[in-house]
């Protein structure tokens, strides 16, 4: 109680006003060829978005040819990992040519701290960042005084963080990838679902700022289109979740028991094979920096309906998606990420309008095959055109111009 009430608050007051001003911007320019590595740093061992993020980065470079090591900051949190991560890595001795940090502005400091300011200033830095809003945070703010280059995952933050810097931003899409060999295909089966029910599922975290998430939008959707009895079935997928926290979606489900609840750490097989058994994945959300669990749903041939705002949009169009009207409403939250940004706004999704599609789908199935049809490829199509390798490729051809123009 101490420690969340009297010294986190002024930790992160400490952390975002004084380390994040001390830390210097790096001189180094950026090497990439044979003889250097790409060092990628982030939450490698953690079962979580950010640290998808940086095991996709990883991957995709390593695929795209280049030297990469990888770095995980776990024990910097003192963090237990929870996720299993094996990586063919670069030489240790093999010089690092730049760093990309998959770690947003608030998780640099520790890091740098641990890593040491002279090694930080050794090498160009690129930071990945994700965020949800049309503003960012002065914490965030700072934070690109000091890195080179900034990534996102979609045009929409990219252009948000434009607002703030002169330094380059290059939007690179999660390189999702699926591996149908390590899916679980019979999740149907384990949660005694039968194949003619119509099944839609939504994945999110009590942590991740739920507000944003708002899981409370999909279960009333659901229950404005079917009844207790209907033969349709909605699977909250959720972790991180507090008993009181819990105890309150389950009350939201009220008397529709075909509202399921699934609480708790899933293998990352499971959690996509729930995405690939469904036929509908359902993210009525005020907000994504990007939106990975829809990514992944829609490469595995899964129809999506998705709030028509924010990062999602980047790759969801209504060819490949149901797409659903919104109102702007205030942005209420406790999440600390969000304190201090005054008078925002952020989507609050149409219900009734999802409701009426969900009712058109369950007598209509012939709507979902439409969307099969085109929901995978038009996504692998973005994922090409907005890559690692381009926007390494654009960044190098942007500091040489720079630099003959002096």
């Amino acid at each position: 109680m101490f420690v969340n009430k009297i010294i986190r608050p002024l930790y992160r007051k400490f952390r975002g006003e004084i380390l994040q001003s001390l830390i210097p911007c790096s001189k180094s320019l950026p090497v990439v060829d044979a003889n250097h590595a790409i060092e990628v740093i982030g939450f490698f061992e953690s079962f979580s978005g950010i640290g998808e993020s940086a095991r996709l980065c990883a991957k995709a470079l390593k695929k795209a040819g280049y030297n990469v090591k990888c770095t995980s900051v776990e024990q910097t949190f003192r963090k237990k990992p929870d996720a299993v991560w094996t990586f063919d890595n670069a030489p240790e001795t093999m010089k690092t040519g730049l760093r990309i940090f998959h770690l947003n502005p608030p998780m640099m400091p520790p890091v740098i701290v641990a890593m040491g300011i002279k090694n930080f200033r050794s090498t160009y830095n690129i930071g990945y960042w994700a965020w949800e809003l049309e503003e960012i945070p002065s914490e965030w703010i700072k934070g690109t005084k000091y890195m080179n280059a900034i990534m996102t995952p979609s045009d929409f933050t990219s252009n948000v963080i434009r607002k703030y810097t002169d330094k380059p931003v290059e939007t690179v899409l999660h390189p999702v990838e699926i591996d149908m060999a390590h899916v679980t295909m019979q999740m149907r089966e384990k949660l005694g679902i039968a194949k003619e029910t119509l099944m839609i599922s939504t994945i999110f975290s009590f942590g991740s700022a739920m507000e944003r998430k708002n899981p409370q939008a999909v279960i009333a959707a659901f229950q404005k289109a079917f009844t207790p009895e209907d033969d349709a079935v909605l699977i909250l997928k959720s972790n991180s979740g507090t008993p009181e926290q819990k105890t309150d979606i389950e009350k939201l489900c009220g008397a529709h028991k075909n509202i399921r609840l699934c609480d708790g750490f899933w293998q990352r097989e499971e959690t996509q094979g729930l995405l690939a058994c469904s036929d509908l994945y359902l993210s009525l959300h005020r907000s994504e920096g990007f939106g990975l669990t829809i990514a992944e749903a829609m490469l595995m041939n899964v129809p999506v309906m998705v709030t028509n705002w924010s990062g999602n949009t980047g790759f969801c169009t209504p060819d490949n998606s149901f797409l659903i009207d919104y109102k702007r409403v205030p942005v209420i939250s406790t999440h600390p990420e969000f304190k201090g940004l005054k008078n925002l706004t952020w989507a609050e999704a149409d219900t009734d309008q999802a409701a009426k599609i969900l009712q058109d789908i369950k007598s209509d199935r012939s709507k979902l095959d439409y969307m099969k049809q085109n929901v995978r490829k038009s996504l692998e199509k973005s994922l090409i055109q907005q890559n690692y390798e381009r926007a390494l490729l654009n960044g190098s051809t942007k500091i040489k111009e720079e630099r003959e123009a002096l």
